[in-house]
């Protein structure tokens, strides 16, 4: 597991109150049942952890994985130290 991919797990845990245990890779926020606001705060608090932008008004925002999720942080990340 990455350490950004640990990180993400961590915020979703911490922002939506779920047991860190119950949270994977192929986890969706749809599947852990995460309400619309606590979606809203984890996508914040990933934002000001990494200082990047993610639209939540993106459908694949909520029903894609916490893998996906990952890659975006890391394409983006990529893309502001290049």
């Amino acid at each position: 597991m990455s350490a950004i991919e640990t990180k993400v797990i961590e915020i979703i845990a911490r922002e939506s109150g779920l047991d860190r245990a119950k949270i994977s890779a192929n986890s969706t926020l749809k599947d852990l049942d995460i309400p619309s606001l606590d979606f809203v705060q984890i996508m914040f608090a990933i934002e000001e952890e990494y200082k990047i932008y993610l639209p939540t008004n993106d459908p694949r925002a909520e029903t894609g994985s916490v893998a996906s999720l990952v890659a975006e942080i890391e394409r983006q990340l990529a893309a502001k130290s290049a």
